[in-house]
């Protein structure tokens, strides 16, 4: 059987936080992520000016997040933040590598557990967190908002990684955790 092409538009997977069974989670389409390479300095400079237009085109409908903290805490068949490995690669340089322990096992959709960068309801990464948490909304009327720009930036976030030789992934944020966290 051939390996995923995850450079294929990441079409199914455009929501960042998205809702799935544990029965989608067998056909595994985003295949392993890369090993974790710091992007460099530009390659982040790019990634927060794409971020800083998310946010500014969210402001009005920001405020429909409450930061109760509930989307980070990751329940079977629950929510599942989908990121690229430029995106993830930026969180770890900045705010460090996730805490093991954290990390329970199971798969991205059937395990149970918490972003490791959740402190209490906050998110202790804001700044660099990705672009998934950025754009989904608990609230139905912001959510639609939140879709919308995600699909836009997703395009920019790859022309990043794309400009800056950064290897294209776009996966389960577990998937990617796990798997650095595998080999330290």
């Amino acid at each position: 059987m051939a390996a995923p092409d995850n450079r294929a538009e990441p079409s199914e997977f455009a929501a960042g936080l998205a809702r799935r069974s544990p029965s989608q989670a067998s056909a595994s389409p985003w295949g392993p992520p890369p090993p974790f390479i710091p992007p460099s300095a530009e390659a982040v400079a790019a990634l927060m000016e794409v971020y800083g237009t998310v946010d500014a085109s969210l402001g009005p409908v920001a405020a429909a997040c409450r930061a109760c903290g509930r989307c980070c805490r990751f329940r079977p068949g629950g929510i599942v933040l989908f990121a690229s490995a430029l995106e993830m690669a930026a969180l770890v340089a900045d705010a460090g590598p996730p805490d093991a322990d954290r990390l329970l096992p199971g798969g991205p959709v059937a395990g149970n557990w918490t972003c490791p960068y959740q402190e209490g309801d906050r998110c202790a990464a804001r700044k660099v967190r990705p672009l998934g948490c950025r754009t989904y909304f608990c609230d139905a009327n912001a959510e639609e908002r939140g879709r919308a720009v995600h699909a836009e930036a997703l395009h920019r976030i790859r022309a990043v990684a794309r400009e800056y030789a950064y290897p294209w992934w776009y996966g389960p944020a577990k998937v990617y955790f796990d798997a650095i966290t595998a080999v330290t």
